[in-house]
């Protein structure tokens, strides 16, 4: 018996290769488009993670390493006083609890500081100031605490940050005898207009 095309059964709507081509080809298109998504969405996530890192690693070393007073660790930029002071981080702080002093180093800082004026025109707080006397050298020295020494900031100016305090001063006691500590940020880059 001899087979004729008639008589094949071959299923009359059985695609063409010209068909097949474009059926495989709307497959791969839209396993592309699946493909893309799922990067899409990978990288939305791994983008909001990295700025969720970000503003957590923000509020903890923003204020280069000084914290607002309280508990919450966040003063907002309109707190209720106009004139700051200008951390390590480039951040304004009213009222730290904690402030580091020379940012190089920090071998000079505020500690558990309690602010009995903050004005326009000056702060008084008390604090433990903790610095580094550097004996035999910097490097080798621990921090002294010293309790209930006396910090006071003056010289508001206004700068590129808003209104700064530009002079500080700590007077403090050592071994029985009364220094102080005093910084001026003037002539500071930060403190330009």
């Amino acid at each position: 018996m001899t087979l004729t095309a008639d008589r094949l059964d071959v299923p009359t709507n059985a695609p063409t290769s010209a068909e097949s081509a474009q059926v495989l080809e709307l497959l791969f298109k839209e396993a592309r488009e699946r493909a893309r998504k799922r990067r899409l969405r990978w990288l939305t996530i791994a983008m909001a993670a990295f700025v969720a890192i970000g503003v957590v690693a923000g509020l903890t070393y923003g204020a280069g390493g000084s914290t607002p007073r309280g508990a919450h660790a966040v003063v907002p930029l309109a707190a209720t006083t106009s004139v700051k002071m200008l951390t390590c981080g480039g951040a304004e702080v009213a009222r730290p609890v904690n402030y580091v002093i020379s940012c190089a180093d920090a071998n000079a800082q505020l500690t558990k500081t309690t602010w009995t004026t903050w004005s326009s025109t000056r702060a008084v707080g008390t604090t433990d100031f903790a610095l580094n006397q550097c004996n035999p050298n910097c490097a080798s020295s621990k921090m002294t605490f010293l309790p209930h020494s006396t910090v006071l900031l003056t010289s508001p100016v206004t700068t590129k940050h808003g209104r700064l305090f530009e002079h500080l001063s700590v007077r403090y006691v050592l071994a029985g005898k009364v220094h102080h500590f005093n910084l001026s940020f003037k002539g500071d880059p930060s403190f330009e207009k």
